[in-house]
């Protein structure tokens, strides 16, 4: 599975491999940025981020996290599902702490998305979302999950970087984006 990988991220164009190494830095500001508006704590906004998430495309997680801190009701309209807007309403009267917020959202995917965007130039977990197993042509699953998370902690090994920096490069290129 190390190989496949390795593969796909060998694939990258130039625009791909620079895009996805820097996502999650990116992610990152666009959080700081949201915080600073709002003066919260950037664990607090990335949390809400994480839970809004699932089954969710990025530009419209961005929008729906600021609709949500601006307007923190269960029955703001965000495009994810109830429990997650829930969760996110949680996360925002929390004490803002790892722990806490790693807790409320309790799903490794989002748990690990949390982390990857909060501790970008160190965390050393991957986010799995259904691209990444696509990427290995495995099913979703509790046990596939750690099969995949080891893969890419492996391939990121060998290729001297972050597990989500290849994980947001191969993302890229098993969804076919050209930039």
């Amino acid at each position: 599975m190390k190989n496949k990988i390795i593969k796909h991220y060998n694939s990258a164009s130039l625009q791909n491999m620079l895009a996805g190494r820097g996502w999650y830095e990116n992610a990152h500001i666009e959080c700081q940025m949201i915080a600073i508006a709002f003066e919260l704590p950037l664990s607090i906004v990335v949390g809400v981020m994480a839970s809004l998430s699932p089954n969710n495309k990025w530009q419209r997680n961005i929008i729906d996290t600021w609709k949500l801190i601006n307007k923190p009701h269960l029955n703001t309209k965000v495009c994810t599902f109830k429990p997650q807007r829930k969760k996110a309403l949680r996360i925002l009267e929390s004490d803002g702490t790892d722990d806490t917020i790693k807790e409320i959202l309790n799903g490794q995917k989002t748990k690990n998305f949390y982390d990857n965007i909060l501790h970008y130039l160190d965390s050393s977990v991957v986010t799995i979302d259904m691209w990444a197993y696509r990427s290995l042509d495995l099913k979703h699953s509790k046990k596939n999950f750690e099969l995949a998370a080891n893969a890419y902690t492996e391939a990121s090994i060998e290729l001297e970087l972050r597990p989500h920096q290849v994980q947001a490069v191969v993302w890229g290129v098993v969804r076919g984006d050209t930039a």
